[in-house]
């Protein structure tokens, strides 16, 4: 599973998006997570989006994903689009990619 992290500001919080592939699974997803002053401790809901939480979850292609950033006014930058596509089209899986506002990027060994 390819998974790329983006860390910005969603109404005035810290926030991590996460967008990837899975490629035993054969599906993108797309994670929003909450920020850590805003998780309720009753119910532990930690995701401000997830794709598991669709109806269908499994069957979401990346300009899907480009609308649901859009729906929550997250900007992220192109670079987590264009690599997570590359993961497709080289079958790529088990790399951590941590990407800036300026498009660059680091990967991380596993």
């Amino acid at each position: 599973m390819s998974r790329h992290y983006f860390d910005t500001i969603h109404e005035g919080f810290p926030i991590i998006v996460l967008l990837g592939w899975d490629r035993p699974m054969n599906y993108f997803f797309l994670v929003i997570k909450k920020p850590t002053a805003l998780i309720e401790n009753t119910m532990k809901i930690e995701d401000l989006y997830s794709n598991l939480q669709e109806s269908d979850p499994f069957n979401h292609d990346l300009d899907y994903y480009r609308e649901v950033l859009r729906h929550f006014q997250i900007l992220v930058p192109k670079s987590m689009f264009i690599e997570v596509q590359r993961d497709v089209e080289r079958n790529i899986g088990n790399r951590v990619v941590k990407h800036q506002a300026d498009c660059s990027f680091t990967e991380r060994e596993l």
